[in-house]
């Protein structure tokens, strides 16, 4: 015997179609309303090249600066630390470095390819031997300074750098003016 539709199968039919469009409704709307992914221009995106609490992260042509901070005392003095990779086939020397627009007592720092130079803090356990010291430096803890860095192939890299003060991590990272 043929089945005969009802009213009330029309009325489940309908119910299940109604639901299926929900459930379809939802799955499209999740990312979208979460913002998982928003375009190419999407902030979530931007995130590596970002300031954050490690420091400063930028690249210009084969230089690499990571973990760049300011390390500020109470006197004025700054310490920039960072570490510079040369990723280059070519040394590359820093040769100038400005903290909020003043000047900071480095020597010129060949940086050989594929190797780097650490400032402001002593690798595996040795003092420190480039040291990037700025004296005059009036800002506050935990603000955002420019500083800019002269290299004689690369050119000039502008970054915006945290300020900390010398305690936990950064304690002892903050040399005396004319050590």
């Amino acid at each position: 015997m043929p089945y005969d539709r009802t009213a009330g199968d029309r009325v489940t039919s309908s119910r299940f179609h109604r639901r299926l469009a929900i459930i379809a409704a939802a799955f499209v709307a999740v990312p979208a309303l979460a913002g998982c992914w928003q375009g190419q221009g999407a902030s979530t995106t931007m995130q590596a090249s970002m300031n954050s609490g490690n420091g400063t992260q930028a690249t210009l042509g084969a230089m690499r600066v990571e973990n760049a901070t300011v390390v500020r005392g109470d006197d004025g003095t700054g310490s920039l630390i960072m570490s510079v990779f040369n990723q280059g086939a070519e040394p590359d020397t820093l040769t100038s470095v400005t903290v909020n627009g003043i000047p900071a007592s480095v020597a010129p720092t060949v940086i050989a390819p594929g190797t780097f130079q650490a400032f402001g803090y002593g690798v595996e356990g040795q003092p420190a031997t480039n040291i990037a010291l700025v004296t005059g430096l009036d800002v506050e803890a935990s603000s955002y300074v420019p500083v800019t860095l002269i290299f004689e192939r690369a050119g000039q890299l502008d970054i915006s750098v945290l300020t900390v003060p010398p305690v936990g991590y950064y304690e002892g990272l903050l040399p005396v003016a004319g050590s």
